[in-house]
C-alpha cells in the first residue's frame, strides 16, 4: 500500500471514531417557533414579524397603477391605451385571446362558440355589441376584467401577465374596430381588396 492510500486510510478512521458521539438529531428537537406564536423578546410581542418600512416584495409589480390596474389615482378606468401598440403585441394578443378568450366569447369576440350554445341562461356576451364597446368599456376597464373577473367569468391573472392581458385588451379593441369600421374609411388599396371580396 502506498503512503497516500495509507494516509487516506487513517484519515477516515478517525474521521469515523471522531464522530461516535455526534448527536445528529438535535436539529430536530431544536427550540424553535411556529407561525403567529407569542414571542416574548419580539419586538410585536409574535414571531411573525412585519417587513421593514420600503421593502419591496419579489413578486411585486413596479408599474404605474394606471398600467398594473388599469385605473387612475381616483379609482377611474384607463381611457387610453396606456402602451404603444405594435403587430407583435397585437399576434401575441390575439394568441392569448384564442387560448383563453375564445372558448367563451368566439374567435370574433361576438359571443358565438359552444361555450355560449351551452350556457343558455347567461351566456358570454358578444364583445362587439353595446354596452361593451369602449364608450362605456374603456380600455381599463376591460384590463381591469381580466385581472379581477367578472360576474361567471374568473380571473386569469394566473394565467396572463400584465403585458399579454394589455396584449388582449388591444386585440380586442382591433376585433372591435375591424367589425364596426366603414369601407370608406379603409385606405384605397384595402378598399379595392374588400370590395373583391364582398362581389
Amino acid at each position: 500500500m502506498t503512503r497516500p492510500l495509507v494516509a487516506l486510510a487513517l484519515a477516515l478512521a478517525a474521521a469515523a471514531t471522531g464522530c461516535s458521539g455526534c448527536d445528529l438529531e438535535r436539529m430536530i428537537d431544536q427550540p424553535r417557533f411556529s407561525y403567529y406564536e407569542e414571542c416574548t423578546i419580539c419586538p410585536d410581542g409574535t414571531i411573525m414579524l412585519q417587513p421593514p418600512e420600503g421593502t419591496v416584495s419579489r413578486t411585486a409589480t413596479l408599474v404605474s397603477r394606471e398600467h398594473s390596474q388599469g385605473r387612475d389615482a381616483s379609482g377611474a378606468w384607463v381611457q387610453q391605451f396606456p402602451l404603444k401598440v405594435t403587430k407583435p403585441m397585437l399576434a401575441r394578443g390575439k394568441n392569448r385571446y384564442d387560448i383563453y378568450c375564445a372558448a367563451c366569447h368566439g374567435r370574433l369576440a361576438n359571443g358565438v362558440s359552444q361555450v355560449s350554445e351551452n350556457m343558455s341562461r347567461r351566456p358570454p356576451p358578444n364583445l362587439l355589441a353595446p354596452p361593451y364597446t369602449t364608450e362605456t368599456y374603456p380600455p381599463g376597464r376591460f384590463f381591469a376584467v381580466i385581472t379581477e373577473g367578472f360576474g361567471l367569468m374568473r380571473s386569469y391573472a394566473p394565467e396572463l401577465t400584465i403585458a399579454d392581458r394589455w396584449a388582449v385588451v388591444a386585440y380586442l379593441q382591433a376585433l372591435q374596430l375591424a367589425q364596426h369600421v366603414a369601407l370608406s374609411d379603409l385606405p384605397p388599396p384595402i378598399q379595392e381588396e374588400a370590395r373583391r371580396w364582398l362581389k
